[in-house]
């Protein structure tokens, strides 16, 4: 069985993974919908499942992100968050209310896909020099790191803490240094891999 099963990549994450629009679970004393892209619709019936007075929240992931922290900020026990996203967008969401405290059974999260050939737009963290880069990309694909140009293969591991993958150079133990390019050691491996492991938590 594929090591991906075992990951900490959520289901709906996962290439082919999908959700399913659900009735948000009225267990809350308060919501917030969240909509990243063309899912106005999709918004508009949760919506109108919901109490009076729901929270909502739509536009692309850099906008909808700062105002998702600003009303977990203000929100009291019991909030709900309810996430309309791509894969993505989803992962960046759900870190920002794992941050803000709440619990798993507390968010619900529904992908939409691109239609084909498009692919989500996830977020890579280098392990070697620690940028994130912004790609089209699915797990085991192969991307340029915009910090230190290295090929990335992007690593069946996410951080809750910042929706990131992982990504670390694909070629690292039979690669051979081109002149005017730094290529990590066994150290610098090792360092940066560690200090993936405090950001990826």
């Amino acid at each position: 069985m594929s090591q991906l099963a075992y990951s900490s990549v959520p289901v709906w994450a996962r290439p082919g993974g999908t959700s399913d629009l659900t009735t948000p679970e009225p267990t809350g004393s308060s919501y917030v919908l969240v909509g990243v892209g063309d899912v106005a619709d999709l918004l508009a019936r949760s919506e109108a499942r919901l109490p009076h007075g729901t929270t909502r929240l739509h536009g692309d992931v850099a906008s909808v992100t700062p105002l998702l922290a600003t009303a977990l900020s203000d929100a009291v026990v019991g909030v709900r968050v309810h996430i309309i996203a791509d894969a993505g967008a989803a992962l960046a969401l759900r870190a920002v209310a794992l941050n803000a405290g709440l619990e798993d059974d507390e968010i619900e999260i529904v992908t939409v896909t691109a239609p084909a050939p498009h692919r989500p737009v996830l977020e890579i963290f280098c392990a070697h020099c620690r940028t994130v880069t912004r790609a089209s990309a699915r797990v085991d694909d192969v991307v340029a790191c915009t910090g230190c140009r290295r090929d990335l293969l992007v690593y069946h591991h996410v951080s809750r803490r910042s929706g990131h993958f992982l990504g670390f150079m694909v070629d690292a133990e039979t690669s051979r240094p081109s002149c005017g390019t730094a290529h990590p050691t066994d150290t610098d491996q090792h360092s940066a891999t560690h200090s993936h492991a405090e950001e990826a938590r």
